[in-house]
């Protein structure tokens, strides 16, 4: 049976957003486990039961899927350049450079879900069109393990690790990557119509490889300190990851699942550049400071420096020619969604950035991966900031020792529904 005509996704698709929200709530006990000692102790009587493609398909859809294209509709002359991309996702980014992949572990290994084309501004806009959310999930997933991602030992877990990644469960892990967004700030700051930043390292004491152009006058914004900007930068990076899941959050409270946002303990641990766990297996360097870095996912998810590239001037250049080359989607034979009904007139303003404006990015970059031996200089390369697990709620446990409205009508009947 087609998606389009089965009544849990009709009625998901219907569900108020302002009802998602007043019902949202952390719901942490999933059938087929058990809570420890205490005044609201409880076995549960119910087998574990996983999520099904169809559950799984619209949540993934939720926080990462293909919505068509964004607006765009900033000055073509300066900031319309800084988009990463045409293609709008269910979570906004930092001037859309989509640098945060969805992964997720369940009892059928672990995925990333990483969908990339659009066809059309507004990709699911007839109830036909969300025959592709099970589309992007059936030909946009990876496996990269055939088991479930190794967490940490149960003392760093504490009180949450009798029912985290337990058998039926899905944990959603979305990955920052600080570096791309990184240095696409840096192109358009640099641009000459940019802000022109007199960036200096406050942490050395001494000039960021940029005090020619300083000097010449040819930067004439603020000083700006390392310290400052690479803040700046990070707190924007990781808006994404919580907006991911937030999504995921208020879709699994309209389907009647039970789920519930993580964080307070490292992503190092779950990214697997510790000792303490294998997790999803991540290369790292170690910087001057001898802390490991998280630089990527090795044929998966690699970041624009070494070691996968051969230099940062190479990782720049590759970066540059993804986004003006002649696959670019600022070039004029661009084919791909776009929300702007003229293309050819619009193209030509979207400039590519000036010889002076790479080679300032460039020395900066540079400046900062040969003083601190990684880059950015102040935090990690790939972040994990924060986790979300979806599962099927045990009601009996919450009939016994909870107020009837805890739980929803919607969680109640939702294996009635979604599982008949």
């Amino acid at each position: 049976m087609s998606i389009t005509d089965r009544d849990e996704v009709k009625k998901v698709f219907q569900y108020p957003i302002l009802e998602a929200i007043a019902r949202r709530r952390s719901r942490r006990f999933p059938q087929g486990c058990s809570l420890p000692s205490c005044a609201i102790q409880y076995a549960s009587e119910q087998p574990s039961v996983p999520l099904n493609d169809l559950e799984m398909a619209i949540l993934c859809w939720s926080g990462a899927g293909i919505t068509g294209s964004i607006t765009g509709d900033l000055s073509t002359k300066s900031a319309g350049s800084s988009f990463g991309t045409w293609v709008g996702k269910a979570t906004p980014y930092p001037t859309n450079v989509h640098n945060t992949k969805l992964f997720f572990t369940n009892d059928n290994g672990t995925f990333v879900y990483d969908p990339k084309k659009a066809t059309k501004p507004v990709e699911i806009e007839t109830e036909a069109d969300r025959e592709k959310i099970m589309t992007y999930y059936k030909e946009d997933c990876l496996k990269v393990m055939d088991e479930r991602v190794e967490f940490v030992p149960k003392a760093l877990l504490g009180a949450m690790h009798w029912n985290t990644n337990q058998p039926g469960t899905t944990v959603f892990i979305p990955v920052v990557d600080q570096l791309e967004e990184y240095i696409n700030f840096l192109l358009n700051i640099f641009a000459p119509e940019g802000y022109g930043y007199k960036l200096y390292d406050d942490i050395k004491g001494q000039s960021a490889g940029l005090q020619e152009w300083i000097d010449t006058g040819k930067l004439k914004g603020p000083n700006v300190p390392l310290s400052s900007f690479e803040y700046n930068v990070l707190l924007a990076n990781l808006a994404p990851a919580y907006l991911m899941l937030e999504n995921i959050h208020l879709v699994a409270e309209a389907m009647g699942l039970g789920s519930v946002l993580f964080s307070g303990y490292t992503g190092q641990v779950m990214l697997g550049i510790t000792p303490l766990s294998k997790g999803l297996g991540f290369r790292f360097q170690t910087g001057k400071d001898g802390k490991p870095n998280p630089v990527g996912l090795d044929g998966v998810f690699e970041a624009y420096c070494p070691p996968y590239y051969n230099s940062i001037d190479e990782a720049i250049d590759t970066f540059i020619e993804k986004k003006y080359g002649s696959g670019g989607h600022l070039v004029p034979e661009y084919k791909g969604v776009r929300p702007f009904k003229d293309w050819q007139a619009i193209q030509p303003e979207l400039e590519k950035p000036s010889k002076l404006s790479i080679e300032q990015v460039k020395s900066f970059c540079n400046y900062v991966y040969e003083t601190y031996g990684r880059i950015p200089a102040t935090y990690d390369t790939k972040v994990l900031p924060v986790w979300l697990q979806a599962h099927h709620l045990d009601i009996d446990f919450y009939d016994k020792h909870f107020t009837k409205e805890i739980v929803t009508e919607a969680q109640r009947h939702h294996m009635q529904l979604w599982h008949k």
